[in-house]
């Protein structure tokens, strides 16, 4: 399922990532790669607070629609 239908505080395994090359680049920078542990912290107006390998990142809600993610 995509990240931005994920349950706020459970812990999610990326499957993979979506959209074109740069987009995918940009995801992968953020360090989200397949395998990777994820959970949303907190969401609100359509932007998340995620916590990916120990880091909290803020994405908004169309880049979270391009990872999709497993629960563990």
């Amino acid at each position: 399922m995509p990240l931005n239908l994920a349950v706020i505080g459970i812990d999610y395994i990326v499957q993979k990532t979506c959209g074109n090359e740069a987009e995918r680049h940009h995801l992968e920078s953020l360090s989200f790669v397949e395998g990777a542990s994820v959970c949303i912290l907190s969401a609100f107006f359509g932007y998340y607070v995620v916590r990916i390998k120990d880091s909290k990142i803020g994405i908004g809600k169309d880049l979270a629609k391009m990872i999709i993610v497993q629960a563990e």
